[in-house]
């Protein structure tokens, strides 16, 4: 009933040998790996936040270009120059309609933050500069995943532009 065993068949498998040695190979591997790759999300983010400053700031130049340079302090305290110059980018007059308006997106709501362990966009008086993490002071939070972005902020019918 039974079959006889094959004394010419060799047991399939791998040794305890072999599993070690392919279980160490890959830890180097891994070890080599993530000394390699593991500064690549600071410094993406990193380029995200320079990349939101960039925008913002020629948003800036075009206003300049088209309408009036914005003359407001910088204010290190708060963020509400921060906040004001934005909404003034994301403007768009219905009366007087000024080309390339709004200059930066409508739809971004910032946000404000002061801690250190973010990434923020802070007002020196003439453009946006990059606070990074580490660094105190207050600005506009930089988010990574797009959940400051929505539905097209709405202005108040007596909204006034910073410097008009």
């Amino acid at each position: 009933m039974f079959a006889e065993p094959n004394p010419y068949r060799k047991n399939c498998g791998f040794s305890l040998v072999e599993v070690i040695v392919t279980v160490t190979v890959l830890v180097v591997i891994t070890s080599i790996a993530i000394k390699y790759f593991g500064g690549t999300l600071d410094a993406s983010r990193s380029v995200v936040a320079e990349d939101v400053m960039t925008v913002i700031n020629n948003g800036l130049k075009k206003h300049s270009q088209i309408n009036y340079e914005f003359n407001l302090s910088a204010d290190h305290e708060g963020t509400d120059d921060e906040i004001a110059i934005l909404r003034s980018l994301q403007w768009r007059d219905p009366v007087n309609l000024v080309p390339g308006a709004p200059f930066i997106p409508g739809n971004w709501q910032p946000v404000p933050s002061s801690d250190i362990k973010e990434y923020r966009l802070r007002w020196n008086g003439k453009v946006f500069n990059v606070i990074e993490p580490g660094a105190s002071g207050s600005g506009i939070k930089v988010q990574f995943d797009a959940s400051d972005y929505g539905l097209n902020y709405t202005f108040p019918d007596d909204f006034v532009p910073v410097g008009a």
